[in-house]
């Protein structure tokens, strides 16, 4: 039999494997352990490599220095003879890009224990990227550099962005974003359509001080570039509460078969997308539908 324990970017994950003959651990004639991480390259190691903690019982702490799944081949032969394989799955190490914690999760549905810790973290995570996707945005806070066309020499939307530490501009047209622009040349703008309690992103950068954007008629486009803090400056209760509800939907999907929730009167009873997720995220989506 094997075991393996779930393991984060960045740390140890441990491999462990008895061998046994009728039931009775016994040391092969010789053993190794071939582990192939995400991306396909396969490591074999021989028994300098490998630990042996008692008869027929061998371990390897292995490195997970690659997000994805991983697998791994106990070769026991001779004496005793054998093959366990099994895989492990090493999430990134971008935890904090989150909208429902495992911790939140797990005191939701009542769980106490870590034996649930891999399918806890699969359903916020996955719930976190959904409502990304649901709202064509993102709710965490994250540096980058981008660039935009201008519309109009005064006026430049941007994506939602909570700091400007550098912007600059391609005048020329030549690629080269070579002319730097004070903090007295622009102000950041929110929509004035904005009305939710919570502090919400810039939405717009307006020129001012006699300055303007360069603007595309012909030629190279995007010749404006902004550095700083893209995201929203907290994330929005309501997101937070759709992730929850959501992610624990989702957890109990796990044990219907089929999707199927009951039965009822005239047969089986799918589960269905809960609709107060969708009412609480409506208003941050950037093409906001009506809920029924």
């Amino acid at each position: 039999m094997a075991e393996v324990f779930f393991a984060d970017a960045a740390e140890l994950a441990t491999v462990s494997n008895l061998f046994t003959v009728d039931g009775t651990p016994a040391d092969p004639t010789t053993v190794s352990l071939v582990i192939t991480d995400p991306t396909g390259t396969a490591t074999t190691h021989g028994v300098g490599d490998l630990t042996r903690t008692g008869t027929g019982a061998y371990r390897l702490d292995v490195p997970c220095t690659t997000p994805g799944v991983w697998t791994y081949v106990w070769i026991g032969t001779g004496t005793a003879s054998d093959v366990a394989a099994g895989t492990w799955t090493v999430q990134a190490a971008n935890l904090g890009q989150l909208y429902c914690t495992p911790e939140e999760l797990k005191s939701r549905v009542s769980i106490n224990d870590s034996m649930s810790d891999l399918e806890i973290l699969g359903a916020v995570t996955a719930v976190s990227r959904w409502i990304e996707d649901h709202c064509e945005r993102v709710f965490y806070r994250r540096t980058a550099t981008r660039t935009y066309d201008a519309t109009g020499p005064l006026r430049l939307a941007v994506h939602d962005l909570v700091e400007v530490t550098a912007l600059a501009t391609d005048d020329a047209g030549s690629g080269v974003y070579g002319t730097p622009w004070a903090p007295g040349d622009f102000q950041v703008l929110r929509s004035p359509l904005t009305l939710r309690p919570e502090e919400s992103p810039f939405t717009a950068i307006k020129a001012v001080g006699g300055r303007s954007f360069p603007v595309c008629t012909s030629g190279r486009e995007q010749r404006i570039q902004v550095t700083g803090v893209f995201g929203w400056p907290v994330v929005p209760e309501p997101v937070r509460q759709a992730a929850a509800i959501w992610a624990t939907d989702l957890l109990k999907l796990g044990t219907m078969a089929f999707g199927i929730a009951g039965y009822g009167e005239y047969g089986a009873v799918r589960a269905r997308p809960n609709p107060i997720v969708e009412a609480l995220l409506g208003a941050y989506q950037r093409m906001p539908v009506k809920v029924a």
